[in-house]
């Protein structure tokens, strides 16, 4: 995990992830460097994200702590801030 690409708050709700990393439970904000390739819209859409339109620099969704730690290592990937949390419904 890249953590100086997370902010606090993300970086706290990561460490205190339940157990299951694949559980998508973290709203999270990406800005990235620029606009994504069609390459990086995969790698985004792999993560969990709606891939954005090829214009937009900020995407946001629902990610698992582990398609946060996979992002957080791509260095197209500027920062990641934490929205929210999801709670079970």
């Amino acid at each position: 995990m890249d953590y100086g690409k997370l902010d606090a708050s993300l970086a706290a709700a990561v460490n205190a992830a339940g157990s299951d990393p694949e559980a998508r439970n973290l709203l999270v904000m990406v800005l990235l460097e620029q606009a994504p390739t069609e390459a990086q819209r995969e790698v985004l859409r792999g993560a969990g994200l709606d891939a954005p339109n090829p214009d937009r620099r900020i995407v946001t969704g629902a990610l698992s702590r582990r398609g946060v730690e996979e992002l957080s290592h791509e260095p197209w990937v500027r920062s990641l801030a934490l929205s929210s949390t999801r709670r079970p419904s």
